[in-house]
């Protein structure tokens, strides 16, 4: 690989260091969940690749790209322009009101848990 003093490759990181780096970064690209999740709370705009986020939050501090580079590129050019207020589209409760422990406790107890068919939803990609 061709190094590029724009990009550092860290094969594995804590995730602490990982959060400060996000919260340092101008924007996060890939097909994490950290993008959906974490990026939003730091107010970092989100490029997401591809279809593995499929059915995840849609915030305005979120956009989607195909795995092409030129879908890629418009999508750096897209999250240049969102606004500031667009990224902290998340509202109050988007992570929950601190009361996860609770609610799981709940639903175990509940039994819905073993019922449901299946965790993760996985979409099949189709290459023209």
């Amino acid at each position: 690989m061709q190094q590029d003093p724009h990009f550092k490759v860290f094969p594995s990181l804590r995730f602490e260091y990982f959060l400060t780096l996000l919260f340092h970064s101008e924007f996060i690209i890939g097909n994490s969940s950290a993008g959906i999740r974490e990026a939003p709370y730091y107010r970092i705009p989100t490029i997401d690749i591809g279809t593995r986020q499929l059915n995840r939050a849609q915030l305005k501090s979120i956009v989607h790209a195909d795995y092409d580079k030129a879908s890629i590129k418009e999508q750096i050019e897209t999250i240049e322009n969102i606004e500031n207020h667009d990224l902290n589209s998340t509202g109050s409760n988007f992570f929950g009101r601190g009361n996860s422990d609770r609610l799981f406790l709940e639903i175990l107890d509940s039994g819905l848990l073993w019922k449901l068919g299946c965790q993760k939803q996985f979409q099949e990609a189709h290459y023209d």
